[in-house]
Parts: C-alpha cells; sequence; structure tokens
C-alpha cells in the first residue's frame, strides 16, 4: 500500500467516523421533539400495541380524529433498584408495628399533658385563692 492508497483511507475512515457522530448528534435532537404527556384511557381505546425486537410493548396506537396517533411509554430508571424492581412501592414504610409503637408514645404524651393539666390547674386554684381579696370589700 503506497502512502497515497493509506492517505485516502484515512480520510475514507475519517469521513466515515464523523458522519457517523452527526448522526449520533442528530438522534436526541429527535428526542426533544417527544412530549411527555399522561393519558387516561381504556383498552378499548387502544388500536394496537407497539413492540420492540425482543417482544417488550414500548408503546400503543390510539385513534384521535380519525387518525392514528402513535403514543410511547416513558422509560423511568429513578425508581428501579438493580434488580429490575420498583424501589419505592408506596408504603412509605408503615407496619402494623410502628403504628401500635406511634400509637402507644401519643397515649404517653396524652396522659402525661393531662397529670400537667391537673397539675396547672391546681396551682392556678391556690394562686386564685391567695389572691381572693372579695372577702375584704365586703
Amino acid at each position: 500500500m503506497s502512502d497515497q492508497e493509506a492517505l485516502e483511507a484515512e480520510e475514507q475512515i475519517s469521513e466515515r467516523v464523523a458522519e457517523e457522530a452527526s448522526q449520533a448528534d442528530e438522534a436526541p435532537a429527535a428526542d426533544e421533539d417527544l412530549e411527555v404527556v399522561e393519558l387516561e384511557l381504556s383498552d378499548d381505546d387502544i388500536v394496537r400495541y407497539l413492540e420492540d425486537d425482543q417482544g417488550n410493548r414500548i408503546g400503543f396506537v390510539i385513534m384521535e380524529d380519525g387518525e392514528e396517533a402513535e403514543y410511547l411509554y416513558v422509560e423511568d430508571d429513578e425508581d428501579e433498584d438493580v434488580d429490575g424492581e420498583v424501589a419505592d412501592d408506596g408504603s412509605l414504610g408503615i407496619t402494623r408495628d410502628g403504628v401500635q409503637q406511634a400509637t402507644d408514645d401519643m397515649n404517653a404524651i396524652f396522659k402525661d399533658g393531662v397529670k400537667m393539666a391537673a397539675e396547672f390547674k391546681g396551682a392556678f386554684d391556690d394562686i386564685k385563692s391567695a389572691l381572693d381579696f372579695s372577702s375584704l370589700l365586703k
């Protein structure tokens, strides 16, 4: 291979790499045109499902104004564990034992509050009787 042929081969490779890079840059721009929409619809509204090469459902098609409209599912990787299971099941970590413990704590606080209110009432009655000047005014 001569130096000229090597230079031409290198230019062709550079052109291919530049072309692939420009295509990679264009792909995210297509995603920017997409809009996240939350829909409420029933199975009767769906005309057909969209599937990828592995047979996984990636979206669906519905009829809008007499024309088919495609919707893709949003991939939400934030809530998934390493195993692919959902990390937050919506339970907020509340257990029966936790509720029982919180109830016991609230009951203890209530009982302490009742005792303190009784003590304050006794102290108030003592102060009120000590400052009672109605007998002097008669």
